[in-house]
Parts: structure tokens; sequence; C-alpha cells
């Protein structure tokens, strides 16, 4: 008999909207919070243990952290973040790979991974401007030499 996973997150996240968007691919929204809960969850109750990645996403009015574990199925864990004080608890203490994750998406997206033992910089230069996020939504790009040299030319 086939394990329904779909059925067991339903049992075992009953308030998290469990979504199933693909064969073996599940969606879970889990309140910040609960984070490190859910992710042992996902280890004790189903053997999932493989953190693949984390993607950090700007949604204009909210930010949100995409958790994927993958086992015998994928499971994303979506978190959704206030933009006001984006802010997470860091998954680094409970799940060594989540560190290098975590950096990047603070780097990028300002979100802050809350108990993560190093945020050093992981994507930016160093000389990066203190609080300038490049993949927030409302970030702009600054104009290069070639695209003031056609303005000029105009």
């Amino acid at each position: 008999m086939k394990f329904d996973y779909e059925k067991e997150l339903q049992v075992l996240f009953p308030a998290g909207d469990v979504r199933k968007n693909a064969e073996r691919r599940y969606w879970v929204n889990v309140p910040s919070g609960e984070l490190h809960d859910a992710v042992r969850t996902l280890r004790d109750k189903l053997g999932i243990v493989h953190l693949s990645t984390i993607v950090g996403e700007d949604l204009r009015d909210a930010f949100q952290n995409n958790y994927i574990f993958s086992g015998e199925v994928v499971v994303t864990l979506c978190v959704r973040i206030d933009r006001e004080k984006a802010e997470v608890p860091s998954l680094a203490p409970i799940i060594d790979g989540a560190m290098v994750y975590e950096r990047e998406i603070h780097d990028l997206l300002g979100i802050v991974p809350v108990g993560h033992p190093d945020l050093r910089r992981q994507i930016l230069p160093e000389d990066w401007p203190a609080g300038v996020y490049p993949l927030r939504k409302d970030y702009v790009v600054a104009q290069g030499p070639a695209d003031t040299e056609k303005k000029e030319e105009a």
C-alpha cells in the first residue's frame, strides 16, 4: 500500500494549508514561530531530512522564505515574513546546511535569520552599502556608463 503523504501532511499540519502542486510535491504554509517545530516534524514523523535550498521572495507586501526539503517527496515549508520586521528563526542551529542559504537571503533581501551564528556577507562585496538589498522589488538599479552615454547622445 502506497503511503499517502498528502493526508499525513494534513494531519501533521492541520492549520498549515497543505497543497499538492505536482506529483510528489507539497507546499505547507507555516507561521514563522513554528518553523523549527515544522522542520522537526518532517524529520521525525516523515523521515524527510535533506534541506535542498531556501528561496527568499519579495511579495511586495511581505517577504516569504520557501524551505525546500526532499526525500521520497519534496515538501516546501512556506514562511511569510513581515516586511517591517524582516526576521525569521534561523535553521542553522538545527540544520548545518541552512547557514549558507540564510546568509545569501540576508545579503540579497535583508531578511534576518535570528539566531544565525555567522551573518558575514555571502554574495555581495564587503563595501556594498548597508541596507541596500538588490533582490527587493523596490531596489532601483543604478545606471551604468553605457546607459548614460546613450541618453546623452539622444
